[in-house]
């Protein structure tokens, strides 16, 4: 198994290299068995081991470029991983252009566009800073030609033309040198994280996370475009995001993946847009993926799994990354002390012990392993046992003694779980809509399919009507006849849905939004310096706690939205978010991530200055699971 820190990035080299970054700044170059070759850690012990994730990378001669999160460019040497130079954020910042007190924004930008030996990139702020590669100097600071925007992929290896993608579905053609790009062609209403060359017939591929015009939010994929922006093809075939695009040396294939969990072989040997397989068998969703020089393909997974497949999809060896992530957390009925975490392996109880008051501790009591993908969700139930949907399609029902009383396989990818406010049914949120099941037979009861997009976040409203949120933001509740009776628009896609009363809270895009049950539009939204989706939140004492992709935790007063205090120090995403209180009354907050980490907050609104404080850490050990098909043979299309 690979001891090394879970990996954001990864890219083939010539010589049967491969080069990956992680989630706290480090590189380290893998054979093409997956054996860690040199870590960046072992060749610099004088680089800060808490540092930010890197997502981007590019090269020049000997040397190795990274973009981390925070908008720190760094310089190693490539043969040695050795760190060389490195710029912080304000280093790279036209100052003058900047408000009174801005700080950084933390962002997962992936590009970095290489010409002439010189770098192109967002710094930290979002201008357009341009290095010199010998020197490692900023050459200029300037602005984009078409204003302030995130650019989040370059492709220089087209003949004549350079191609630039953002953050808001749009590519720009034109001239890195001259900073001309006088074509701007949107192909997607959200991130466009790649646009590769296609040598083979002289045109663009690029990738979209949302679809565009009518698929918009509810099917993704490919598109093809000229040199003059002419799309020229489109195949829409995901319902989440699509991350990673790489061709083989030849040209005649295409290879795409992304937050489905499948890599997508394409025949490239005519100009249509042909799907030739789909390839299963991965733990978790790919992040990216690259193409060596012999043909070999390397996926990503969120999970920091890497995989090593044959060209034609059969996999040949896996890193073997031991995984571990808190997805869920959820309070015990009857148990103000207790805690149900649901993990990478199957679930884990924790209890909050406090022997010295002040001096609390979250301690695992038991862990259970399910020999299934991923615990997305897990409920506590009344009889001890728990329920919970495991990636990518199952239901499990458990017993007090940790037996299974029931599993299920649904027809789509599983993506939130509730339980009716009497304990008798389950609402499964999925790829094929909204499946309800009988609590103690997992028979199912009901199923809400008429819906125009996958089923991202299901919830029981008090009256025990059932309550969607579709990936398209549509948010619709449902009376047992199945009529919807509230209808109303999120306004993005959804993560989780929150029901206390007549309120409910919707997670995700565009922060949080709390709506009273039957009103049209939300009357609070809490967005203040939050980065990136909201995952999650909870409620105590008038505080909302809330955590977001950016790796951050805030507490907004529930009544006001006024923004109480911000952490930005979690050792990675977060997902599992739950409140307890200690002997003495005291408010904690317990948060989980990937990793498998839980940090408890202590909260108290009385310390303006730090309403919020880390009181430590537990780690649940790695604990894998399985794949859902291990085998990963290729399915053709």
């Amino acid at each position: 198994m690979a001891r090394i820190d879970r990996l954001t990035r990864i890219v083939s080299r010539p010589g049967g290299r491969l080069l990956g970054a992680d989630i706290r700044g480090g590189l380290h170059w893998l054979d093409q068995d997956l054996n860690v070759l040199v870590s960046s850690h072992a060749s610099t012990p004088a680089q800060d081991p808490a540092g930010d994730p890197v997502y981007a990378l590019a090269f020049h001669e000997d040397w190795i470029i990274t973009r981390d999160k925070a908008g720190t460019l760094s310089r190693w040497h490539a043969p040695t991983l050795r760190l060389v130079d490195r710029l912080t954020a304000a280093a790279t910042a036209a100052h003058s252009l900047l408000l009174d007190g801005e700080q950084p924004a933390p962002t997962m930008l992936r590009g970095i566009g290489v010409w002439n030996g010189k770098a192109y990139l967002n710094n930290g702020y979002f201008q357009l800073v341009v290095v010199d590669l010998d020197s490692f100097t900023v050459d200029r600071i300037v602005p984009w030609p078409h204003g302030y925007d995130m650019l989040e992929w370059f492709c220089t290896d087209a003949p004549g033309v350079h191609a630039v993608s953002d953050r808001s579905g749009r590519i720009h053609l034109g001239s890195l040198e001259d900073l001309d790009f006088s074509t701007v062609v949107q192909v997607d209403a959200s991130n466009v994280h790649r646009v590769v060359y296609d040598a083979r017939h002289q045109r663009f591929w690029a990738i979209g996370d949302a679809g565009l015009g009518e698929t918009r939010n509810i099917s993704n994929g490919v598109v093809t475009l000229g040199f003059d922006g002419t799309v020229t093809g489109r195949l829409d075939f995901a319902r989440n995001d699509v991350e990673g695009l790489a061709f083989s040396p030849d040209f005649r294939t295409a290879y795409s993946g992304g937050f489905d969990g499948e890599l997508l072989l394409f025949d490239n040997t005519g100009t249509e847009l042909t799907l030739a397989a789909r390839v299963g068998g991965f733990s978790h969703q790919i992040i990216d993926l690259t193409v060596a020089e012999d043909g070999s393909v390397y996926t990503l997974t969120q999970d920091g799994e890497v995989t090593a497949l044959e060209a034609d999809g059969t996999v040949t060896g896996r890193l073997g990354h031991l995984r571990q992530c808190v997805w869920d957390l959820q309070a015990v009925p009857e148990h103000e002390d207790s805690l149900l975490a649901a993990t990478d392996s199957g679930t884990a109880r924790l209890r909050l012990v406090e022997t010295v008051p002040g001096q609390p501790a979250l301690v695992t009591d038991r862990t259970e392993s399910t020999g299934l993908g991923f615990t997305r969700r897990a409920l506590p139930l009344a009889d001890g046992g728990w329920a919970g949907i495991c990636w990518p399609t199952s239901v499990r029902r458990t017993g007090p003694d940790g037996r299974t009383v029931w599993d299920r396989e649904l027809p789509g990818i599983v993506h939130t779980l509730a339980l009716s406010p009497d304990g008798n049914r389950l609402l499964v949120g999925c790829n094929a809509g909204g499946i309800e099941l009988d609590a103690a037979s997992g028979e199912e009861i009901s199923r809400v399919a008429d819906l125009p997009a996958s089923v991202w976040a299901s919830a029981y409203l008090e009256d025990g009507r059932r309550l969607l949120a579709t990936r398209n933001g549509m948010l619709v509740a449902y009376d047992a006849t199945g009529a919807a009776t509230w209808t109303t628009e999120l306004g993005s896609y959804p993560k989780r849905l929150l029901v206390e009363g007549d309120r409910v809270i919707a997670t995700g895009g565009g922060g949080f939004k709390e709506f009273q049950v039957g009103h049209d539009t939300f009357d609070q939204r809490f967005t203040e310096l939050l980065d990136n989706t909201g995952e999650n939140c909870v409620v105590i004492d008038g505080v909302l706690c809330a955590v977001t992709y950016g790796l951050q935790i805030a507490a907004y007063d529930h009544a006001t939205g006024e923004l109480l205090g911000l952490l930005e120090d979690l050792p990675d995403f977060p997902k599992g978010l739950a409140a307890l209180r200690g002997k003495d009354g005291t408010a904690y907050i317990a948060v989980g991530g990937r990793g498998g980490y839980v940090r408890l907050l202590r909260l108290d609104r009385g310390r303006p200055e730090s309403v919020l404080s880390n009181v430590r850490d537990l780690w649940l050990s790695d604990g894998g699971g399985d794949y859902p098909n291990a085998t990963g043979t290729a399915e053709r299309a």
